[in-house]
């Protein structure tokens, strides 16, 4: 059984002039948020402690426009970060290049790499979603390697 210890961080873009104390007014719904995702993840979260950033600090990302447009505004972003702690016996890479691409490109590289995959193992068990992409992320980096290399990038 490994322990990976992770950091969730959830973020809430609000008007500072609709809510004056916003963790008092969200803290329960985050909180439900936080036990949502890590009950799908199977994992576990300490305290969850919360800031709140302006416009221009340090990796606060442009506000939305649905809050730039709104009149008077004073967009705000709270920030929600807590531990967490997974108990599992796999433990999942972060994804690569898979991540990168639209969902039509995976599901035609998924195809064509159950296919190839089928071909040099007819008997053996398909692919399933996450093994197709850790196999086109491999491969992908190769590829990409390989091109860098000659100097061949399309």
């Amino acid at each position: 059984m490994t322990e990976i210890d992770n950091e969730l961080e959830v973020a809430v873009w609000y008007d500072a002039n609709e809510y004056v104390d916003p963790i008092k007014h969200c803290s329960e719904s985050i909180k439900d948020m936080i036990d949502i995702m890590c009950a799908g993840t199977k994992d576990t979260h300490g305290d969850i402690d919360y800031k709140i950033l302006k416009p221009g600090d340090d990796r606060v990302p442009s506000v939305p426009r649905w809050l730039e447009k709104t009149k008077n505004a004073t967009p705000r972003l709270l920030i929600a970060t807590t531990k967490t702690r997974l108990m599992s016996s796999v433990c999942q890479e972060t994804m690569g290049i898979v991540g990168d691409l639209d969902k039509k490109d995976i599901a035609r590289l998924r195809y064509i790499t159950r296919r190839a995959h089928h071909m040099e193992y007819p008997r053996g068990d398909p692919l399933t979603d996450y093994e197709c992409d850790q196999i086109i992320d491999k491969l992908g980096l190769e590829i990409v390697m390989d091109q860098l290399k000659s100097s061949v990038v399309h």
